[in-house]
Order: C-alpha cells, then structure tokens, then sequence
C-alpha cells in the first residue's frame, strides 16, 4: 500500500506500507558537482513529489560485494537487482512503524553499514529494517531506522596534493556520512522521529566511522553504538602515505605520465567500475589524517584515559554501547583468503620485527598463541587469527569502555554460527547483525531466535534512554565491572551478565594483558600491519 507523507521542507514523499511498516526508500540527502566533490546538504525539495518506494542507487563499489557479505554470514537471502551511481548514490531508507506522526517524537536509530569502507549499501537485502522496526513495536520500544549510503573506494577516500590542490577534500565518505546526519536533524521530525534523541550505530567499518564522528565537536547524536570496529582497528593514515597511495592508483589506471589537469579529467569522467576495478586491488581504502575529520596520533592510551578528551565527542555524549563477536577477525580471512600461505613463518617474523625492543615479550605471545616457525600453516592459522582478535577487535572494545567518562554498556556476541561453511559453530564477525535485524529468523532456531531478539530488545532500550545492563561508569572498571553475553543458544544461553571482561561466560582471553605489560596496544596491532605488508 502507497503511503504519501507531507513534510515541511521536501514537499511530498511517497512510501510503502506493508505488515504494520512504513518504508521511504532512497530519499536523497545530498547532491554532487561531480563524483569527488563535497557533498551538499538537500535542505528542500522542488520536486512536486518524491518517489520513495524504491531502493536508490548504491555507492560505486566492486559488484560482488553483497555476495561477499553474504558468504561471511554463510547464509544467503534472495538477491535484489541494484543500480550504482557516483552521483546519485548519496540517499537513505527510513523505516518506521505505520501510523506515526510529527507528535510521535520517537529515538532514531541512524545505522552506518560496515564493508571495509570498499563495499557496502543500505538497501542489501541484511540491511532492510522492516522486520527490526517491527519488532521494536510489539517490545512497545518503537524506534525509527535509518541507514545511508556513502561513497566508498577511491571516490570516497582518495586523496593526494593534486586532489587537494584542486579542491576535493579527503575522507569524502566520512563527511557524506556527516551530512547524511544533518538531513536527519533537518527533516526526521516529519517522519515521526526526535532530532535531539538519535543513536549512531554501526558495524565493522561503520563501526569505526561512528567513532571517528566522536572526533566532532558538533552533537549530529545523543548516543553511539559501535559494534566489531572502532578507529583502533580502521586505522587513519597520514598524508604521505596516502600519496603514495594515490600514486598506485594512478599507476593501476594507467594515467602516471600524463598532465595533471588530465588525470583529473579522467577520475572525474572514467566509468566508476572501470576505476574501481583497476584500483581497489591496487590502493588501500583507508580515512586520511586531515586534522579536521580525523585526528593525528591517536593511541590507546589516550582513548582508555577517562581523563583524556579523545575522543573529543564523550563531552556531549554520555551514553556508549560497544561489543564484538568472539571471532571476529574471521572477516580477515573472508578479504585476504591467501592469508594461510606460510602464515606461522610470516606472523612470528611480524612479531619479532615489531617487538624487537622486548624479545621476550614477543617470545612469551608467540608460545602462548601455540606458534612457531615450523607450526603448519592449517594449525596456525587460527591461532593467528585468534591474536589480530584479542588485538584489534577485543582490546578496542575495553579501551573505550575504560576511557569513557559516562555510561559504558560492554557486550559480547557469543551465539556460533548455525550454518555450514568454515565458521560453523563460531561467533563471527558480522553474524551479529543477521540475528539483530531479523532478516534470517525463518532459518533459526527458536533458540537462536530468542537470542536476536535479546539482543534487539536491548538495543531498543538504549535507543530509548533506558539502561538494559549496567554500566561501567566513569572508565572504573575497578568499582565494578559488567557486560552482557549473547549465546550460547546450544549451551541454554540466551543473555547473561557478567562481572569479569575475561573468562568464564565472556569466552574472552587475557592472554595479551597478562604476557605484554611494558608494551603498547599500539605496538600489538602493528603486528598485523607488519604481516599484512608480506603478503
């Protein structure tokens, strides 16, 4: 059924209604110049009407991307025939529960999808909110959903002097990201949603992008929910290294020894896939160090000092939930399948290279992980991977929750795997999101059902002010300690809460914190950057 909403600024929106949903689809929230220019905030509409009953177009990206995601979930969900534009892609999909008005003033949950900031779109079929909407309606938490499109891959994070020079600003897809959040302050009432109570959340690479927009000093959200990624992880990266990226880039497109001028006209004019294609196995996606959206030099112990302001947002937002899932870094071998190939070798060669300076720190983590240089690579591999866990996904999630001076709600994602594949059985990254969002539920169990809705439940209350688990408050780890577990379903459990962050029910090591004292989680991480770069 077509549903046809008034709004102040836009004129008139045409949705669907359907099971006691109301979906507006593909509704523009910005314009491009061209491809790599700022993105320009649609205050109003001159349209007599705005079709929003479709999906809209998706960011440029590798075309298999869905599939990719997918295949990490090890589940599929019917395929949807889905256009790209570089500049038609900046839109969003707004789903609320049918008979909401201006005077609901209901929380908005403003979700940012992951996708190593290369591939991802709001309207793949993981992401429709129907069902998560839905939901919060019968729990009586209704909720509004919104989540975006950004630009991704080279238009959304390229960047040289030459770009700059000639007026294209980094981290494209982080201030799309911005502005998107400000189309919600602007017109969300219309919808039925409270501009002063928005919960950013987001997965992996959304996750980290949450985290970078706790950078601001302007208050787009009233809380934040970062789930598996943080900027601990997606790391930032200075000037000179993107240049260098930049030049891959231009090298893999053929454009190295022509004019500048030239070279602008062909990012500028080139088929997108053809640059994607060419560049994405060629340059890395990564935000650059711009000291304006992302900061310099940001470490873990700064983040995990509540004394800190880093980052700068935890003055305007008080409330914080942050979790992973128990594998996680399954999703690094889901990107980098050719990992396994001498990895012991490689990864105790990382490990010593790095931590040269405490050689028997290194010692003491490459026995405690089960590696050696003779280890086979089938037997080391997960152990590797079980280290770039603890470090880069795990010890993220404590060092926020340490460092933030309001009320941080930890959780651990538990519940395995229930379909066949490599991860049968494990709690991998993203499977998080199948439960929350119910799109998979006619292939769980009831079990496994109940843990979704658990977990969606809480996520309700916190969008709606309400603590579902107590806190760590102030960083005080030490005046008590709580998080909450989803899963095991196999093993009775749907959610628990804990009072320790390792052991027991969490199914979380301590290695790294017991073996590494005197060397920094910055130190750890960089492990992986020194075994990624021999590959």
């Amino acid at each position: 059924m077509t549903s046809i909403l008034k709004t102040t600024f836009l004129g008139e929106i045409r949705g669907k209604t359907e099971n006691g949903v109301t979906q507006y689809l593909g509704i523009k929230y910005a314009s491009l110049k061209n491809r790599l220019a700022d993105a320009e905030l649609i205050k109003e509409s001159s349209e007599a009407a705005i079709d929003a009953t479709k999906d809209g177009p998706t960011a440029v990206s590798l075309p298999t991307g869905c599939e990719v995601e997918l295949n990490a979930i090890q589940h599929s969900l019917p395929k949807k025939q889905l256009t790209q534009s570089d500049l038609d892609c900046l839109n969003l999909n707004i789903t609320l529960p049918s008979g909401t008005t201006p005077s609901s003033k209901l929380p908005v949950f403003l979700f940012i999808h992951g996708g190593g900031l290369d591939i991802g779109a709001n309207s793949w079929p993981q992401f429709n909110f129907a069902r998560f909407v839905e939901l919060s309606k019968e729990k009586n938490l209704a909720v509004i959903a919104v989540s975006i499109n950004y630009r991704l891959g080279a238009f959304g994070f390229l960047t040289s002097s030459e770009l700059r020079d000639a007026g294209y600003k980094a981290n494209n897809g982080i201030r799309d990201q911005r502005i998107a959040m400000r189309w919600v302050q602007r017109h969300i009432n219309d919808f039925g949603g409270d501009p002063l109570n928005v919960t950013l959340a987001g997965m992996s690479a959304g996750g980290a992008s949450v985290t970078y927009h706790l950078h601001s000093d302007e208050p787009l959200f009233k809380r934040a929910i970062v789930m598996s990624g943080t900027f601990l992880f997606i790391r930032a990266l200075p000037y000179e290294v993107h240049e260098k990226n930049y030049q891959r880039a231009i090298e893999a497109l053929g454009l190295a020894h022509i004019t500048t001028e030239a070279k602008l006209q062909a990012l500028l004019e080139t088929p997108g896939y053809e640059i994607m294609a060419k560049v994405s196995p060629a340059a890395l996606t990564a935000p650059a160090i711009d000291g304006d959206m992302v900061l310099p030099d940001i470490t873990f112990a700064e983040v995990g000092n509540s004394r800190s302001d880093v980052p700068r947002g935890k003055a305007w937002c008080r409330d914080l939930m942050i979790g992973d899932a128990q594998n996680d870094s399954s999703i690094i071998l889901a990107l980098a399948p050719n990992m396994k190939s001498n990895c012991a070798k490689r990864f105790s060669a990382a490990m010593r290279t790095v931590l040269a300076a405490y050689p028997n720190v290194a010692d003491r983590i490459l026995a405690a992980y089960g590696i050696t240089e003779e280890t086979s690579d089938s037997k080391a591999l997960l152990s590797v991977l079980d280290y770039f866990n603890d470090a880069m996904f795990f010890a993220p999630v404590l060092t926020f929750a340490r460092g933030w001076n309001g009320n941080a709600h930890v959780y651990y994602f538990n519940e395995g795997n229930p379909w066949k594949g490599t991860w049968k059985g494990r709690a991998t990254h993203i499977l998080d999101l199948a439960y929350l969002f119910q799109n998979f539920r006619e292939f769980l169990t009831a079990g496994q059902q109940k843990v979704g809705n658990a977990f969606a439940e809480d996520i309700f209350k916190f969008c709606h002010g309400s603590s579902p688990w107590p806190a760590v408050t102030e960083g005080n780890f030490d005046k008590g300690f709580s998080a909450r577990v989803y899963g095991p379903s196999d093993k009775g459990l749907t959610r628990n809460v804990v009072n320790q962050a390792y052991g027991g029910e969490t199914m979380r090591r301590d290695t790294l914190r017991n073996l590494a004292a005197g060397v920094s989680l910055d130190d750890l991480v960089e492990v992986f950057v020194a075994f990624k770069a021999t590959e």
